[in-house]
């Protein structure tokens, strides 16, 4: 008796020794990957300098591929423009120069693409069409914006 007793013991202890020493890779957080910038002409018609460049950044690898691939083509090669959705604020990196814009894609909402619906086209205007972009429309993809160059902040 006593013997069965033991080895139940042993038994329970081993259960509740694997059970609570397994460790789920969901227990973890995955490390968040980290945001690439990138820089965009804008409109070159325009008057204003703070208007001819923009940043936008991600950390989507699909996007960064797409951004990688437009840059290994020649500036009168490169076809894609950013478009997604925008939000208030410069995010902290939207930026041309000292002038801080006051707007910036969300991550994860922005893609390069080869067509744009005209409503979401458009110069990267520093502050005059922030409510019909961000408000009305919630997105911008100014149809001539081009990718320049990829940026460390």
């Amino acid at each position: 008796m006593k013997t069965k007793t033991f080895f139940k013991a042993i038994f329970t202890i081993l259960i509740v020794t694997l059970v609570t020493s397994c460790n789920s890779d969901n227990d973890t957080p995955s490390p968040t990957p980290s945001l690439r910038y990138f820089k965009f002409s804008s409109c070159d018609h325009t008057s204003y300098w703070q208007d001819t460049f923009f940043i936008a950044a991600t950390s989507d690898p699909k996007v960064i591929k797409q951004c990688l691939d437009q840059l290994a083509l020649p500036a009168n090669s490169r076809t894609l423009f950013p478009s997604g959705i925008i939000k208030e604020g410069n995010g902290g990196y939207n930026k041309n120069g000292t002038h801080n814009f006051n707007w910036h894609y969300v991550d994860g909402s922005w893609e390069l693409v080869e067509v744009g619906i005209e409503i979401y086209d458009g110069c990267a205007y520093s502050e005059a069409e922030l409510a019909n972009y961000a408000d009305i429309h919630g997105r911008y993809g100014g149809w001539n914006n081009r990718i320049v160059i990829e940026i460390n902040q």
